[in-house]
C-alpha cells in the first residue's frame, strides 16, 4: 500500500502543504521496523523516548520524520508536531484510508464490563439484521466466529486503523470496540468519532500506570467527553452510562451532551427489575422507556451480566433497534470466555472460572458464588506482577470475607518474585488462618482446591479467566485455568 506523502502530511494540522509529491510505504513509530519510504514518528513514552531513535530511522531510509522536536539534519523531510502521538493516530487514520469516517463506531470503557457488554451490543445489531459489525477487544478482533487474539486491549493506531479498514472491506456497517484508560491517555483512539461510548463502571485498576486514582477517572471521563469534542467531524455521541456505580455516574451526569442512564438497582432511562441470577443463567425485566417491560433469560451469569446487559440495551435502544430485537441479541450471546464460565456440576464439584482481577470485580465474583449457597466457597486467586501493588492486600481482605477457604497463588508474576507478590496479598488476611493457604504453583493450586472440595463446594479460580498463558518472568507459558479445573474434575473423587 502506498500513500502520498502530501496526502498523508495533509492529516496534520501543523502541514503547510509544502513538500516533494513522494510515496509512502509505510508508517511507524517503532525505528526497528523503518524501510525505505516510511514516515518515522518519533513518540516519547513511559520507559524510552523515541526522539532518541530519530538517527536509527534516518539511516534506514526514513522519508519523512514527525516529533516534537526540532531536527538538525536534511536527510528527510521533518515536520514538527505538539504531540507525536496524535500525530500517528492520525496518519495511520490517513494512511488506511479513514476508515472510522465509514464506519459507525461503538465504544465500550469502564474497569469491568467492557467485554461482555462489547460482546452482548454485537449480538443485539447483527442478531436485528442491521448489518455485519466488527469486535475490537480482550478477547481479540475479527467480525464473525472466532477471534484473532491480540496484545492490548485496545490497539496501538496502526493496528487499529488497519483493523478498520479490513472490517470496511468486510461490509461491517460498524465496530464495537473496548477503549482502555491506556489507550484513551497515549491517544491511540484520537480522531475516531464514536457514535455511542458506553460507561460501565469505574473502580481502582491501573494505579502501575497511572499517577493516581483521580488521573485513571480523568481518562474515563476523556473518553467519555470527546464524544461532544469541538474536533469531531461526525455529529455528537451520545453516552450511555450506569448510575449503579458512583463514579460512573457522576461522570455521566455531568456529561454535557445526549445521555442515557441506565441502572439494575433502581430506576433510569433504561433499567432492569427482578434481577434473579443463578447457575441457570439471569433472568430479568428489561424497561426501555416508556415500552412494556421485557422478560430476558441470559445465558450470561450473574447480576453483574444483569447490568451489562442493560447498558448494552440502552445504546441499541437509542439507535432505534426495536426491544423484541434486543431480547433477542441478549439472549442468543451463549458465554463470553472466561467470564464466569461455569464447570463440573452433575454431582462434582461446581467451578466457576473468572476474570476477576480487581478488587471490584473480585468481590462481585464471590459474592456471586456466595449468594448460590453452596456448603463451602473455596476461592484461588493471586495477583499479577509489575502492576498496581496497593490492590494486593485489597483483594487478600476480600477474599478472606467473601470465601470460606483461600488458596492463595500465583497470577501473571512477570518480573516480579511470586513470593513476594502473596506476601504483599497476605498482608490484608490473617495469616493465622487455618482456611488460608499458599499454594505458589497455581496448577497446584487449582488442583488442590478441587481435590479436596465436596459435591455441594463450590470453586473459584478467579484472575486469569480467557487467559490462556501465565507470563513468567519475560516468556509467556501455556496456562488455562479452565483446562486445569477440567482436568482436575475429570480427576475428582467423592470422598
Amino acid at each position: 500500500m502506498n500513500r502520498s506523502l502530501r496526502d498523508l502530511l495533509g492529516a496534520l494540522d501543523s502541514f503547510d502543504g509544502n513538500v516533494p509529491d513522494v510515496q509512502i510505504v509505510g508508517v511507524t513509530s517503532d525505528s526497528r521496523v523503518v524501510e525505505p519510504g516510511f514516515i518515522f514518528v518519533a513518540i516519547r513514552g513511559v520507559t524510552t523516548d523515541g526522539h532518541q531513535f530519530i538517527e536509527s530511522a534516518l539511516g534506514k531510509g526514513a522519508a519523512a520524520i514527525v516529533s516534537q522536536k526540532p531536527g538538525g539534519d536534511d536527510k528527510a523531510l521533518h515536520i514538527v508536531v505538539q504531540d507525536s502521538a496524535k500525530a500517528l493516530a492520525r496518519l495511520a487514520a490517513r494512511f488506511y484510508g479513514e476508515p472510522g469516517k465509514d464506519l459507525r463506531m461503538f465504544g465500550v470503557t469502564g474497569t469491568n464490563g467492557k467485554t461482555s457488554t462489547a460482546h452482548l451490543l454485537r449480538s443485539i445489531i447483527e442478531k436485528g439484521k442491521w448489518g455485519k459489525v466488527g469486535i475490537i477487544g480482550t478477547l481479540g478482533h475479527g467480525v464473525a466466529g472466532g477471534l484473532v487474539a491480540s496484545v492490548h486491549t485496545t490497539p496501538e493506531p496502526l493496528t487499529l486503523h488497519r483493523l478498520l479498514s479490513e472490517m470496511r472491506d468486510q461490509k461491517c456497517i460498524g465496530v464495537v470496540m473496548e477503549v482502555s484508560s491506556h489507550a484513551v491517555r497515549q491517544q491511540r483512539i484520537w480522531g475516531l468519532d464514536y457514535e455511542i461510548g458506553m460507561l460501565t463502571n469505574v473502580t481502582r485498576d491501573h494505579l502501575d500506570y497511572h499517577s493516581s486514582f483521580e488521573d485513571y477517572i480523568a481518562a474515563k471521563r476523556e473518553f467519555c467527553y470527546s464524544l461532544v469534542a469541538e474536533t469531531r467531524e461526525k455529529e455528537n455521541g451520545a453516552l450511555v452510562y450506569s448510575r449503579d456505580n458512583d463514579i460512573s455516574r457522576d461522570i455521566g451526569e455531568s456529561f454535557p451532551g445526549q445521555k442515557v442512564s441506565t441502572s439494575i438497582e433502581g430506576r433510569a432511562d433504561v433499567f432492569a427489575t427482578d434481577v434473579d441470577a443463578s447457575l441457570a443463567g439471569t433472568r430479568f425485566v428489561l424497561h426501555l422507556g416508556d415500552a412494556a417491560g421485557v422478560d430476558v433469560h441470559l445465558k450470561l451469569l450473574g447480576s453483574f451480566s444483569a447490568a451489562n446487559a442493560v447498558v448494552a440495551a440502552a445504546a441499541a435502544n437509542h439507535m432505534g433497534i426495536s426491544p423484541a430485537e434486543i431480547k433477542a441479541g441478549l439472549e442468543s450471546v451463549a458465554g463470553v470466555p472466561g467470564r464466569f464460565e461455569a464447570l463440573g456440576g452433575d454431582g462434582k464439584p461446581v467451578v466457576i472460572v473468572d476474570y476477576s482481577h480487581t478488587p471490584d470485580s473480585l468481590e462481585r465474583t464471590l459474592r456471586f458464588c456466595r449468594g448460590l449457597s453452596p456448603n463451602r466457597l473455596i476461592s484461588v486467586f493471586g495477583c499479577g506482577g509489575d502492576r498496581d501493588k496497593g490492590k494486593r492486600p485489597m483483594m487478600g481482605r476480600i477474599a478472606e470475607a467473601n470465601s470460606d477457604i483461600r488458596i492463595v497463588t500465583s497470577d501473571n508474576p512477570r518480573t516480579e518474585d511470586p513470593e513476594q507478590i502473596i506476601e504483599d496479598i497476605l498482608g490484608g488476611m490473617d495469616r493465622d488462618s487455618s482456611e488460608t493457604h499458599v499454594e505458589p504453583d497455581r496448577r497446584a493450586a487449582i488442583r488442590l482446591s478441587i481435590g479436596t472440595a465436596g459435591e455441594d463446594d463450590l470453586v473459584a479460580v478467579c484472575g486469569k479467566g480467557h487467559e490462556d498463558y501465565q507470563i513468567i518472568g519475560e516468556e509467556r507459558h501455556h496456562f488455562d485455568d479452565r483446562e486445569e479445573a477440567n482436568e482436575a474434575l475429570v480427576e475428582w473423587r467423592k470422598s
